[in-house]
């Protein structure tokens, strides 16, 4: 009985929490969205995006947000702020045709977001409560919370991709359902085509190996995966072809983009003093190391205990462990590798975060589980 109320306080807290958030974030959701297009078109025109010599120095979210009302009227994505494949912005389009609004479906991911952090808790510890207290402190996660007042951005969208790619391909290896990598091969192909493919591309590699090492017989459905990643990627550049493109000129699109990110990969490891010591080596200004405001103390307790448990993680036999854990290990491990390569940014940690919160709820288990006490709880 006392599992169960507790367990029932907690999702009461959840719910209030990102009731709240919305709340507080309510003017963000207004269907006004075709009023403010001639706007954002005008100052888009005469942004860093578009001159030179730009007029307006516009956020992300400014771009995306014209980006995606341009998408829904027709326009190529090549030609509509092409730093990022399209997907995202097509997403974001969806929810204004839908809505007359760019921000609901951001809001409609941040709450499929939680339901995967959820979810993947729950595979890792087989414990509801531990499940929903990760749930519980990923909704307080600032950087997560900032998805819905800086908004529309498109990690939302991948990040949500990345995490349910992950649950799908744990399913399919535990439950010996080979079906579900192509539902976690579709969910990376997705995430490959909101953001760069060059970051989707550090938590597929490491997953593909895995799965052959433990199932050589699934290399039918891996192969079948990468080729729905690949239809992935031509259907998100349909309007290409609609204008004469062939398939060619959009794998140049993909090496334009690599190019184009790839330019970010210097100041190497500064990610971890800006993780551990909030400091922050920018690249703009005549200040090298600065603060980041959205710092927090749970970064270096979720990501340093993340990494350590996914080394530990590595270390359990292949036969006995549950393949999540060696998922989501080999998740944050590559993930922190490409970190370290690149310039410093809070938005670098929103891929890891989601799969860190997870694995602290694994790391209490493994503390507790032996203390009759709290076995209760547990």
């Amino acid at each position: 009985m006392i599992k169960k109320v507790i367990n029932i306080a907690i999702v009461c807290i959840i719910m209030f929490r990102v009731t709240w958030v919305l709340y507080d974030n309510r003017a963000k959701f207004v269907p006004d969205y075709w009023q403010r297009y001639p706007i954002l078109k005008d100052v888009f025109g005469q942004s860093q995006y578009m001159m030179k010599g730009w007029k307006y120095w516009i956020p992300d979210e400014t771009a995306y947000s014209y980006a995606a009302g341009a998408y829904a009227k027709g326009a190529n994505p090549i030609l509509v702020e092409s730093t990022q494949p399209p997907l995202g912005k097509y997403i974001i389009g969806l929810s204004i045709v839908l809505t007359g609004n760019e921000n609901i479906l951001v809001a409609v991911f941040f709450m499929f977001l939680l339901l995967g952090v959820y979810i993947l808790a729950i595979q890792l510890t087989g414990r509801i409560f531990l499940g929903l207290m990760a749930t519980l402190f990923t909704s307080f996660e600032r950087l997560f919370t900032d998805q819905l007042s800086f908004t529309p951005l498109l990690d939302i969208f991948f990040i949500t991709f990345v995490v349910y790619g992950l649950i799908a391909a744990s399913c399919a290896l535990q439950r010996r359902k080979p079906a579900f990598l192509l539902v976690s091969y579709a969910c990376f192909g997705a995430s490959l085509m909101v953001k760069v493919w060059l970051i989707g591309i550090v938590f597929v590699l490491p997953m593909t190996a895995y799965i052959l090492l433990r199932n050589r017989s699934y290399y039918l459905f891996v192969i079948g995966g990468f080729f729905l990643m690949l239809l992935i990627t031509f259907l998100s550049y349909t309007r290409m072809f609609m204008d004469g493109y062939n398939i060619i000129e959009v794998l140049k699109v993909q090496k334009w983009l690599y190019w184009y990110q790839g330019g970010k990969q210097n100041r190497l490891f500064t990610i971890w003093p800006l993780i551990f010591l909030n400091r922050w080596y920018v690249w703009w200004g005549e200040t090298p190391i600065s603060k980041d405001p959205n710092w927090s103390f749970s970064w270096p307790v979720v990501i340093g205990s993340g990494i350590l448990a996914s080394i530990r993680m590595l270390t359990m036999s292949i036969k006995t462990a549950k393949p999540v854990s060696h998922l989501c290990g080999l998740s944050v491990l590559s993930y922190a590798v490409f970190m370290s390569l690149g310039q410093p940014s809070a938005r670098y940690l929103l891929p890891i975060l989601p799969i860190c919160y997870p694995i602290s709820a694994w790391i209490v288990l493994q503390l507790v589980s032996r203390i009759r006490i709290l076995r209760v709880v547990l």
